[in-house]
């Protein structure tokens, strides 16, 4: 899992230098590094740790989760699933975006790096999170759309499908994640809802005693759902942001005209730093004009 990880990644750097998407320095790498045990509890599948923000020697480590060789486990996390996650957790998603913000953390006013971590309230979430993880989905979404040199982007057809997927999962969280919290859903609602419209097997609570593959799915979504009932608003912000970050780019690319270019877009907007993207607007149109 850890080399096709690594090996995700590496295609879709190539692929960012191939299309012109991003800049892409020589000697950028990413670390792919198996889940350290305080961390095997709370990391299904991989994630992203950043580098702390005031250390420039710091280095942010893409984690993966070893499944113990269990057959249910290791078909939802098959080859074709991993470049879906590596763009989000990886390249261009978190791993790019904090090492360009970290580059720039010169200009992003101190305050804006305190608040990252505050994980329990809602706050950090609107402040932090939509931003981030918003950027991490428009990641996944951004190397599926046809680019120059590569009229199919950058997923093979299998891929494609887990991106998909993917696309799926978290317009689904923003049903769960509010109906949870608004008393509309039960916990128990959200977890068979969840295995019906994400894993499409429904029906697993029934069947998750009898069958392994049945029970990793069930489990799986146990798990989703219980992130999300313990933490209001944050599941919401991945569709929130992905969806601000297209628009700005829509209304940055008509102020641009014929000038416009997407990585000077990206750039521009991951140097902004960790601001939700609606309060960012004002000033990635001044860039847009004034240049």
């Amino acid at each position: 899992m850890i080399s096709w990880y690594r090996d995700a990644a590496l295609r879709l750097v190539e692929f960012a230098r191939k299309t012109g998407l991003f800049d892409v320095p020589a000697d950028y790498k990413l670390e792919v590094v198996e889940t350290p045990p305080p961390l095997l509890a709370s990391i299904d599948g991989a994630s992203y740790y950043p580098a702390p923000p005031f250390k420039g020697s710091g280095v942010g480590r893409f984690y993966v989760t070893p499944t113990g060789n269990d057959a249910a486990a290791l078909k939802s996390n098959n080859r074709s699933a991993v470049a879906d996650l590596s763009a989000h957790e990886g390249f261009p998603g978190h791993d790019w975006y904090f090492k360009v913000l970290t580059g720039s953390r010169a200009g992003v006013s101190p305050v804006r790096w305190l608040t990252p971590g505050a994980v329990e309230d809602s706050s950090a979430m609107w402040e932090d999170s939509l931003p981030a993880e918003g950027w991490g989905l428009y990641a996944e979404a951004l190397i599926a759309e046809p680019q120059q040199g590569a009229a199919n982007g950058f997923y093979t057809p299998e891929e494609r499908l887990y991106q998909l997927q993917g696309e799926l999962y978290r317009d689904l969280r923003v049903r769960i994640d509010t109906g949870i919290h608004t008393g509309r859903m039960s916990y128990d609602e959200a977890v068979d809802y969840f295995n019906a419209n994400v894993d499409f097997v429904p029906g697993a609570r029934a069947h998750a005693a009898s069958d392994p593959a049945t029970r990793a799915v069930f489990e799986r979504a146990e798990k989703a759902i219980y992130r999300y009932s313990k933490w209001p608003t944050q599941a919401i912000t991945y569709n929130l942001g992905k969806a601000a970050i297209i628009a700005l780019r829509e209304e940055y690319k008509a102020a641009r005209g014929p000038a416009y270019q997407a990585k000077e877009f990206h750039e521009r907007y991951m140097r902004l730093g960790p601001v939700p993207p609606p309060l960012m607007r004002e000033e990635l149109l001044r860039h847009a004009t004034a240049s």
